[in-house]
């Protein structure tokens, strides 16, 4: 008899002392039978407070009304369990989140006599899911939806506009000078910037519009309306206009702008990716067009973008197989003619890329994360080959090297100078690098040291194209240049017309009082040269002299050159 009784003794010691678990039965109606501790301890009810009551009431109200009780009971009979998984009620009224599963209990001849459930308490990995699925979606910084939401909610809304017949218009919204704010202020600033910025573009759209954080300073807009352009337009020069007036970040006015780029579902298309790239397209324009306004997608927009794209698959071609190279122009002596230095110049190859501006490649390298690597080759091609005319007796002869803000502030790019140069036994007394004045600016601007740092070395620094478009005339004292290079455009009438003279002499005279030398470039013919020797402008670079040419011509020229300005020491013009 004893030992008939041992199983039973042995499994309510199991039901007992399970108490991480909820573990009771009902009968067929739902009366709980049994109750064990850890339903005491997770639901608070005592076994006097459930032997006999109905089920239900651990139940939400809402699950009772739909009913849920009953539908498990059905479902656990005819499937052989209910998986349970639902805010349950505790017996003081709070809720909590149940993992569970109702199974039947059959007799010895296989019938169902009542229910068994067994439940857990997973309240707090439930809100620990939520929140990851939370910041998931959301940016933290802002609160904002996030790129993936946005991403999601953009195909979502492309399907409903179709519904309803509407058009779908994706903005594509990015700060104008928010590197500034943090380089300037800091990245706290920047942070609380961000959060102003969402808290403006909210309240400047409307409720049922969807507004995400893309990243960086980038935010993505969703609004269903008009097919109109025109209505996009109207929320495009509002969400610009609350942008456009000053942020007080810690007690300081900040001023920022604001470019939006507009692409619409289904006019430009009903792929979601396709729709962000012409919106992307649509910025990019807004922010070469002067920024601080909107610009709309457009098939000529498609058709640019098609067209970069192609530009830059063969750049990275001929960038990765090495198939540019290097010619050199002269710069000369205004007054004994003797080459003083040969500019470096580097040319593509075609088809597609020899039909562009070299200044035009350039920039797209730059654009496509290239630009160091280019200037890394540039710079070491050009060391080797000063080496070679100073070996073959070329002596007293600079080698130029154009440059950019963007690889000066390359790490890399900076090491290699120092390697180029000990590799081919040139001093930096050598080198001139060449920068133009906004990439100076930009340096200065960002507070960067670099041109100091050059210049101490012994680099000779000097200012390409000066004067087209980007002149501060006052920057020019805090720049550590030696050389500023007149831009061609100078002489375009010169010496025809009286304007163009009054100009040139004027930066040339600025020039002397800042005890900068001057470089005239473009100089094509004599009367040009005459009228700069009067200025005593120092140096000429152009076709007067030679167009640029590959190494082994621009060595003949230098030998020539050497011969001829030995035996005629003073160019006269006249």
């Amino acid at each position: 008899m004893r030992k008939s009784n041992e199983p039973m003794s042995l499994l309510k010691q199991i039901y007992d002392s399970a108490t991480h678990f909820a573990i009771f039965t009902t009968d067929l109606d739902g009366k709980v039978n049994t109750w064990n501790l850890g339903a005491e301890k997770i639901l608070g009810f005592s076994q006097e407070d459930m032997i006999g009551s109905d089920l239900s009431r651990i139940f939400t109200p809402e699950d009772q009304a739909v009913g849920d009780v009953e539908g498990e009971m059905a479902t656990a009979a005819a499937t052989g369990r209910a998986i349970d998984y639902r805010w349950h009620m505790r017996k003081n009224g709070c809720r909590f989140w149940a993992d569970g599963v109702m199974m039947p209990i059959r007799s010895d001849n296989n019938e169902i006599i009542g229910y068994l459930k067994i439940l857990q308490d997973i309240t707090e990995r439930k809100a620990a899911q939520d929140e990851i699925c939370r910041l998931a979606t959301v940016d933290p910084l802002t609160g904002l939806a996030n790129r993936s939401c946005f991403n999601t909610r953009t195909n979502e809304m492309i399907l409903l506009s179709t519904r309803v017949g509407q058009s779908l218009h994706l903005f594509m919204i990015d700060l104008d000078g928010f590197k500034e704010i943090n380089d300037t202020h800091g990245h706290h600033a920047g942070d609380e910037l961000l959060r102003q910025v969402a808290y403006r573009l909210k309240d400047a759209s409307r409720e049922s519009d969807f507004l995400a954080r893309l990243g960086g300073d980038e935010f993505g807009l969703l609004q269903i309306g008009s097919p109109h352009l025109a209505s996009s337009g109207v929320l495009a020069a509002k969400l610009v206009a609350c942008l456009a007036h000053p942020f007080d970040i810690g007690g300081v006015a900040v001023q920022i702008s604001a470019s939006v780029g507009i692409a619409s579902s289904p006019e430009d298309g009903t792929d979601p990716d396709d729709l962000l790239k012409k919106a992307d397209l649509a910025l990019y324009k807004a922010k070469s067009a002067g920024r601080n306004g909107f610009h709309y997608f457009t098939d000529e927009l498609d058709r640019i973008a098609s067209k970069r794209r192609i530009d830059s698959e063969e750049l990275r071609k001929v960038v990765n197989e090495r198939s540019f190279w290097l010619v050199y122009q002269p710069i000369v002596d205004s007054y004994t003619g003797r080459a003083t230095a040969m500019e470096a110049l580097i040319r593509f190859p075609g088809p597609i890329l020899s039909g562009y501006p070299v200044d035009d490649t350039i920039d797209l390298a730059q654009k496509i994360g290239l630009i160091s690597e280019i200037g890394v080759w540039v710079f070491g091609e050009a060391c080797m080959q000063l080496r070679r005319w100073k070996d073959a007796g070329i002596v007293d002869l600079r080698i130029c090297i154009n440059t950019c803000a963007k690889e000066l502030l390359d790490t890399s790019y900076l090491k290699s100078i120092k390697s180029s140069l000990t590799r081919c036994g040139v001093a930096e007394s050598d080198i001139e690098i060449e920068l133009t004045e906004r990439d100076a600016l930009d340096l200065n601007g960002v507070g960067s040291s670099v041109l100091d740092t050059l210049a101490a070395a012994g680099f000779k620094l000097s200012l390409d194209d000066f004067g087209t478009g980007y002149s501060s005339l006052s920057s020019l004292r805090s720049l550590p240049v030696a050389t500023i290079k007149l831009d061609k455009s100078f002489l375009f009438d010169v010496p025809s017309e009286e304007d163009a003279n009054a100009v040139t002499k004027a930066v040339i005279a600025l020039a002397k009082d800042l005890r900068l030398q001057v470089i005239a470039e473009g100089v094509e013919d004599r009367n040009q040269a005459r009228f700069l020797q009067e200025l005593k402008c120092g140096s000429f670079q152009g076709y007067l002299f030679s167009k640029p040419m590959p190494p082994i011509q621009a060595t003949e020229w230098l030998f020539a050159n050497s011969a001829e300005a030995d035996r005629t020491p003073f160019i006269s013009f006249q």
